[in-house]
């Protein structure tokens, strides 16, 4: 299970790194359910990958393009995948760059959840909105 976690996230960000969506996308399960952290008002739980989708349509049209999450490093435990992220946009004059902690959760091979922590969560609330 830990090899398999780890190919199936591995495969996730690789495309991600590469801004290939849909390969990101093919890794994630149909109804993926994804929390994200925070107060802004683009956190909150969403769910399935056509949600998912536009939440973070709405993260790349907030930022005018430039937001990216980039990864750190990854460990996995069973079914979990942790990994150390940072988060950089840019809005206006005024820029993110907010380390944090993504969690996933990865069976049949497919990510199925996915928790994220910002460290700097109230910046991050700010920059959003």
């Amino acid at each position: 299970m830990k090899t398999e976690a780890m190919k199936v996230f591995a495969a996730y960000r690789d495309a991600l790194e590469k801004g290939d969506f849909a390969g990101a996308f093919a890794a994630m399960s149909d109804t993926v359910v994804w929390h994200m952290g925070g107060e802004s008002s683009l956190s909150g739980t969403i769910t399935g990958k056509q949600a998912l989708g536009e939440r973070l349509g709405e993260f790349a049209k907030r930022s005018g393009g430039t937001f990216k999450v980039i990864t750190n490093w990854a460990a996995s435990n069973d079914c979990f995948v942790a990994a150390s992220v940072v988060s950089l946009a840019q809005r206006g004059s005024d820029t993110l760059n907010d380390p944090g902690i993504d969690l996933f959760k990865i069976e049949n091979g497919k990510i199925q959840e996915v928790w994220t922590f910002a460290e700097q969560q109230s910046a991050e609330d700010t920059f959003w909105g």
